[in-house]
């Protein structure tokens, strides 16, 4: 799940599975499936928010860098 501050009302149909979602603005990052959200983002409807890196947790990347991955 991705998320994201929607500013402005936004419906979506997938086109690559029996779905839909709709999303309305809110100040707080609101979280759906990455389509939805990358769709919303293109058409200019939201922002996506980053996912916070917690202390103690090493990224994909960084894991990838460490010997024996």
């Amino acid at each position: 799940m991705a998320k994201a501050i929607f500013t402005e009302e936004f419906h979506f149909t997938s086109m690559k599975r029996n779905a839909g979602w709709s999303a309305y603005p809110k100040p707080e990052p609101q979280y759906y499936p990455r389509e939805f959200i990358d769709a919303a983002v293109k058409a200019g409807r939201a922002t996506e928010v980053k996912p916070s890196v917690r202390k103690g947790r090493a990224s994909a990347a960084d894991r990838a860098d460490e010997p024996g991955s």
